[in-house]
């Protein structure tokens, strides 16, 4: 007896959906106990799919249309092997899907980027990153399909990113992304050469690590506020002053979990998200101080959020730096390095793998420190 192959609709396969993110949609074949997924092109977020169809989008019939065209062209193709006598194979099917797909030929590159930003285990801090490249490239437009990855359009995005980045390293963010899915895509076979094995866009060194001075702190602590959304911010930003954790590792802390009493002190010892290296901290007074007014929980606001706030307090504080929710990990490394802790105890503080990036922030102290130093010229 021949064995028969199965097709239904997946959604969400790696339960990444949710009312802001959205998933792509398969159609799931199984055959001799092996799946293979098939693409429709749709993508929805979590609210718009219930019982296999779209719904609560404007382009629900059009969506659920190109579902069923996708799935019922896989299985005439299926009842056409049978009602021939001939030999069903996946691999067969595969090859018939990649003549006759009813995805957008033009954006072939776009759908496998972002599928593949999704199949990857990576961090969510390194997906939303991904993302933001994708979604970048999407409004650019230059490359869609497997046949716009050109050298020409890669020195074109070269000058995209330097228009659009804010920073040098954004700039080398913008190709690292870029060029580790098209690596991919030729390790995928969809393309055949990589413009980045001829073109090579070096990474500048960025000194550009925002950090508020002792005095500023000051102010930030000092300005009244009376609504509550910005005291909570401000709150935050200074538990990450005090703690040097980065916003998603702040987002992440459960005191009951992860501090430790030790020798009257209340330890820390865990892995950052964004990397996986282990960080290792005390929670001193004032970060205590801040958790005991929250009963142990930090009022986390959402990040566009957090930072409006942050950059509102600093307005009324009068700092002319602009603040965001990275500073204050910032701030925490320059004040343990201008008290004269050594380097490789920030290391792991900071929760960094190679103390190169942590001397980054000792290199902005002593361009402070000639800086200031030359304000002397004019005393003397």
């Amino acid at each position: 007896m021949n064995k028969i192959a199965n097709t239904s609709i997946a959604f969400d396969i790696h339960k990444r959906a949710s009312k802001k993110i959205a998933a792509p949609v398969y159609i799931k074949v199984t055959f001799d106990k092996v799946r293979n997924f098939y693409n429709t092109g749709i993508k929805v977020r979590k609210d718009q799919f219930r019982n296999d169809r779209v719904c609560n989008c404007g382009q629900q019939v059009e969506y659920n249309k190109t579902i069923d065209i996708v799935r019922n062209k896989i299985v005439d193709y299926i009842n056409t092997k049978l009602e021939n006598g001939e030999v069903f194979t996946l691999e067969g099917l595969k090859g018939y899907m990649d003549n006759n797909s009813v995805v957008k030929k033009k954006d072939a590159f776009l759908s496998f980027m972002y599928n593949r930003i999704y199949e990857r285990k990576i961090s969510e801090g390194t997906r939303k990153g991904h993302l933001s490249v994708y979604h970048v490239l999407k409004r650019w437009g230059k490359i869609k399909d497997f046949s716009d990855i050109t050298q020409g359009n890669v020195l074109l995005w070269n000058e995209l990113s330097i228009t659009n980045a804010v920073k040098t390293k954004s700039i080398y963010n913008y190709h690292k992304v870029l060029k580790l899915y098209i690596r991919e895509a030729k390790l995928f076979g969809y393309v055949k050469e990589n413009p980045y094995d001829v073109l090579h866009f070096k990474r500048s060194e960025s000194s550009d690590r925002r950090f508020l001075s002792i005095e500023e702190l000051d102010k930030f602590k000092a300005v009244g506020l009376t609504e509550q959304p910005l005291i909570k911010a401000r709150d935050c930003f200074l538990f990450q002053c005090y703690t040097g954790l980065a916003y998603v590792d702040m987002c992440n802390f459960d005191f009951e979990k992860m501090a430790k009493k030790v020798d009257g002190a209340y330890r820390v010892k865990n892995e950052r998200v964004k990397t996986g290296n282990k960080y290792n901290i005390t929670l001193l007074p004032p970060a205590m101080e801040i958790l005991k007014k929250y009963g142990y929980h930090l009022p986390i606001q959402e990040m566009h959020v957090y930072n409006r706030n942050l950059q509102a307090i600093q307005y009324r504080a009068g700092i002319e730096k602009r603040i965001s929710s990275h500073c204050g990990r910032h701030t925490f490394a320059t004040i343990c390095l201008n008290n004269k802790i050594p380097i490789e105890v920030v290391k792991e503080f900071m929760g960094h793998s190679d103390i190169k990036t942590t001397a980054i922030y000792a290199k902005i102290l002593d361009e402070t420190a000639n800086r200031e130093f030359d304000k002397l010229r004019n005393v003397f």
